[in-house]
């Protein structure tokens, strides 16, 4: 995981950092995350496989209809400028109370890239359970 903070300017965009552009084809689709406080960005890729997984699912349950709201319904493609930069529409700086002129992390995971305000990643880090005082062996990693 590496987390790197930008900027976002008056018309909503931000750089994405360099090492996350080297990997990625100049697109990322950013939507409403899981996690409160949190947007995810994926490769056209990757959220083609979310979506169809989604869709898979019949409509008549409660959580599946939220999920296609609230991620699919959400989800904006956002191409890299010349300058690397996405353009985030409003709505969404807004799901994660990021306002034009401060910092956030993009934060990768491997499997996405989760975006956050930088103040709301410092608070969480501050109120998160240390990861040493966690029971982590019933996810058997080893090596860790």
């Amino acid at each position: 995981m590496a987390r790197y903070t930008h900027t976002v300017d008056n018309k909503g965009r931000v750089i994405v950092p360099a090492k996350l552009r080297e990997s990625l084809d100049g697109v990322l689709i950013v939507t409403q995350g899981i996690d409160e406080g949190f947007l995810a960005a994926y490769t056209p890729e990757q959220f083609d496989s979310i979506k169809e997984q989604i869709l898979h699912h019949s409509s008549t349950g409660h959580e599946i209809r939220k999920l296609k709201r609230d991620v699919l319904g959400s989800s904006t493609v956002c191409e890299f400028d010349g300058q690397g930069r996405i353009s985030v529409p409003a709505f969404l700086w807004k799901q994660i109370q990021v306002e034009p002129g401060e910092e956030i992390c993009f934060i990768d995971v491997f499997d996405k890239i989760e975006i956050c305000s930088q103040s709301f990643f410092d608070k969480n880090r501050e109120e998160e359970t240390p990861l040493a005082d966690m029971d982590l062996s019933r996810y058997e990693i080893r090596g860790l």
